[in-house]
C-alpha cells in the first residue's frame, strides 16, 4: 500500500503546491477510504477522477478494483503519477490524461465519478457533468469532496441556500451532504471546512422541458434581488437553442402571464417544484400570431 503522506511528500519534493490550481491534498487515510467506499462496489467499474494530484485517492480507488480514468492538469503531477503508478498504467487499470478536465475528453461510459476536486472548478464541473449525462448517460453515482459552503448550495441544504446551482442540479440529481473533512486532513490545510457530497441521477421532471427551467432559473438569479417580472423581462441569452423558442415567443408568453403571482416573487422564494410549475405554465402559455 502506498501511504497518502508518502505520495504527497514525493510530489512536494518535485515542486511546491501550486496555489493557483487549488492544490490541497487529502492525506487522512480514513477519509480517503470513506470517500471510495461511498461510491459502492467499484470492482471492474470505470471511475472518473478529476485532479488526482499525488494519487492519494487514486490509490484507494485502485485498491477497490476500479478502472480509473484520471485527468490531471499539472504536468509535474502527471509525471509523478506515471512513475508512481507505472504498473497500473501498463495493465490499463489506470488511464492517465494530462489536461484540463473541463476541456479534456471523458470516457463515454462512466460508472462513477469520485474526486477531490479543486474548489475553483466546482461549479463548472457540475455543468460539465450534466452535459456529459445528456450525451452519454449518467454515472450511477458522483462522490465529490468540495468546500462545505459549496456543498450546502449544491444540495440545497436549507432554503437560504437556494440558487441557480442547487436548483438546476436538483432537476436531474438527488444530492446529499455526507462526512465533514477538517482542514487538518489536508496538506497544506485549506482555510475552510470541506464536505463530501454524493449525487445520484434521477429522472428529469415530467411535463416540462428541464432545459427551459435551467435557462429561466439562470436568467432570474442573474439579478437575484429583483422580482421575476423584472428579471425575466429580457429573454435568456441562449433561448434560441431550445426548439420552438425565440425572443418574441418569450415576451408574448410572459405578457399572457401578467397576473401570475409568481412574477412578484424573487428567485430564491421558489422551490424546485415551484420553478418547474412556473416554467410549465410558461411553456404552455397561449401566444397568437407567432
Amino acid at each position: 500500500m502506498r501511504r497518502a503522506v508518502d505520495l504527497v511528500a514525493r510530489l512536494q519534493a518535485r515542486q511546491p503546491n501550486d496555489r493557483s490550481l487549488g492544490q490541497h491534498f487529502l492525506i487522512d487515510e480514513t477519509h480517503l477510504n470513506a470517500i471510495a467506499t461511498m461510491a459502492g462496489d467499484l470492482h471492474g467499474r470505470t471511475v472518473l477522477e478529476i485532479g488526482p494530484g499525488p494519487g492519494t485517492l487514486t490509490e484507494h480507488l485502485l485498491r477497490a478494483g476500479a478502472v480509473v480514468h484520471a485527468i490531471e492538469i499539472d504536468a509535474v503531477a502527471v509525471d509523478h503519477l506515471r512513475t508512481t503508478f507505472a504498473g497500473e498504467i501498463e495493465e490499463q487499470q489506470l488511464v492517465l490524461t494530462e489536461g484540463d478536465a473541463l476541456e479534456a475528453t471523458w470516457p463515454d461510459k462512466i460508472d462513477a465519478v469520485v474526486s477531490n476536486i479543486p474548489y475553483q472548478i466546482s461549479s463548472p464541473l457540475i455543468d460539465a457533468l450534466e452535459k456529459h449525462r445528456q450525451r452519454h448517460g449518467a454515472p450511477e453515482v458522483v462522490v465529490l469532496l468540495v468546500q462545505e459552503e459549496f456543498a450546502e448550495r449544491l444540495t440545497l441544504a436549507t432554503p437560504a441556500d437556494r440558487g441557480s446551482l442547487g436548483i438546476c442540479t436538483a432537476l436531474g440529481w438527488e444530492g446529499a451532504m455526507e462526512r465533514r473533512v477538517p482542514p487538518g486532513a489536508f496538506r497544506p490545510p485549506p482555510a475552510v471546512m470541506s464536505r463530501v457530497c454524493v449525487l445520484r441521477p434521477i429522472d428529469h421532471p415530467a411535463g416540462v422541458d428541464h432545459r427551459l427551467v435551467r435557462q429561466t432559473v439562470h436568467a432570474a438569479f442573474h439579478h437575484r434581488r429583483r422580482k421575476l417580472r423584472t428579471s425575466l423581462r429580457r429573454p435568456p441569452r441562449r433561448l434560441s437553442r431550445l426548439p420552438g423558442w425565440h425572443a418574441a415567443r418569450w415576451k408574448a408568453a410572459l405578457a399572457s402571464m401578467e397576473d401570475d403571482p409568481v412574477l412578484d416573487l424573487r428567485p430564491e422564494d421558489l422551490s424546485v417544484e415551484a420553478w418547474c410549475a412556473f416554467c410549465q405554465r410558461l411553456g404552455s402559455a397561449e401566444v397568437e400570431n407567432l
